[in-house]
């Protein structure tokens, strides 16, 4: 292998590497190679641990998008805020949660710290983002400053935010403008990175490398201002974060081919996946994300709260009921039924009696427990096993 061919191939490993995006559990991906038929993508356990997985954009023009959207991590209530949420948004187990409780009362300081958000110095929460982490940070600042009779209003307003569909929506469509730009410049840059470079290296050696270096800073440069510019539009006080990934798509023509990611993937993080997949996925989609999401707030798996403490399950109590009312609103605006979403599975066969609501896996026995669920009590197969007929 040649020093050329050579070069060509650490950049597409490069170039790879930049299309690995970890996600956290608890985080949701949306994701389309062509602007349309978007998918629901969870992180996996092929390419991951119990905290999260790596998921992949598509790498071949035009580009494709990613984005996340994230539940609320914390369980709050009017009295406090417990780092534990019951019910989960991905398939399988919840992800590690430290699970303290902290009453508003007793919050004296919250501050954003990267991707970490910090509670009165010592105590610590990690989130999918430094944007994410920053939001949540001045949203727990504002409500700890409301009076507690007024907390309760304020907390349901949030939820109801997160599950707008319409502002999601209004976000989207704002961001487009940007999006065609970074969208044009990063597959001009695939273009002349894999196609026009390899072209004339193998024809005429390196006797144009001076040009071909210039062309590409060109490139580079131009992606790397329509990227501040898009990112100040839509992240304004993210300033660290900015000029961190400004300079990185400056300097690394791998991960500008990549720059439309840096402002998507976290343009929506502060809605609830529901709403995104409202606004982007198919009818079927979103009714299968539904019937998960809902199934997961009624029957979570235990345990409900790792705390003994009577305010911390109360905690958890209220933002479960506080979450599932704002769900079953958006799922009636969206002319769906909860109920019916959540209608017992048919029978496997003959012989299973009972079903587990959270995890649908059927069993024999009445009267069973779901360990797999932690336990969780089944529920009656309502449906009737009907068999073939026989042939005459």
């Amino acid at each position: 292998m040649s020093d050329l061919e050579l070069l060509l191939l650490v950049l597409a490993l490069l170039y790879g590497w930049e299309c690995a995006c970890w996600l956290r559990r608890g985080s949701v991906a949306f994701r389309t190679w062509l602007g349309r038929g978007w998918r629901v993508v969870h992180p996996g356990a092929l390419l991951g641990n119990q905290t999260g997985g790596f998921i992949f954009a598509a790498p071949l023009p035009p580009l494709g998008t990613l984005l996340t959207g994230n539940p609320s991590p914390l369980s709050l209530s009017p009295e406090g805020l417990l780092a534990y949420v019951a019910p989960g948004v991905n398939p399988g187990w919840r992800p590690p949660q430290p699970g303290w409780f902290v009453r508003f009362d007793d919050l004296r300081q919250v501050a954003a710290d990267g991707k970490t958000v910090r509670i009165n110095g010592s105590l610590r929460l990690k989130v999918g983002s430094p944007t994410f982490a920053q939001g949540l940070a001045e949203r727990l600042s504002g409500l700890s400053k409301l009076p507690a009779a007024k907390r309760e209003a304020a907390l349901q307003q949030q939820l109801e935010d997160s599950l707008d569909a319409d502002a999601a929506e209004r976000r989207w469509r704002e961001f487009q403008p940007h999006a065609a730009r970074l969208r044009i410049a990063t597959n001009v840059l695939f273009g002349y990175s894999f196609v026009l470079a390899p072209v004339v290296f193998l024809s005429f050696g390196l006797r144009f490398w001076l040009e071909l270096v210039v062309g590409l800073l060109a490139c580079t440069v131009a992606i790397a201002l329509i990227f501040r510019r898009a990112h100040l539009a839509f992240f304004p006080r993210a300033e660290d974060e900015r000029f961190t990934h400004f300079l990185i798509v400056l300097l690394s023509p791998a991960t500008s081919l990549r720059a439309h990611d840096l402002v998507s993937r976290p343009l929506l993080e502060d809605f609830h996946p529901l709403a995104i997949a409202k606004v982007l996925c198919s009818e079927a989609r979103f009714r299968d994300l539904a019937a998960q999401v809902l199934r997961e707030i009624r029957h979570p798996a235990f345990p409900l709260c790792p705390s003994s403490e009577p305010a911390a399950q109360a905690a958890e109590r209220w933002a479960r009921a506080a979450l599932q009312s704002a769900v079953e609103k958006l799922l009636r605006r969206a002319r769906l039924d909860p109920d019916q979403l959540l209608a017992p599975p048919a029978p496997s066969d003959a012989t299973c009696r009972a079903y587990c609501p959270h995890c649908l896996a059927q069993f024999t026995t009445p009267d069973a427990r779901c360990h797999d669920c932690g336990g969780l009590p089944l529920a009656p197969l309502s449906v009737t096993f009907k068999t073939a007929p026989q042939a005459p």
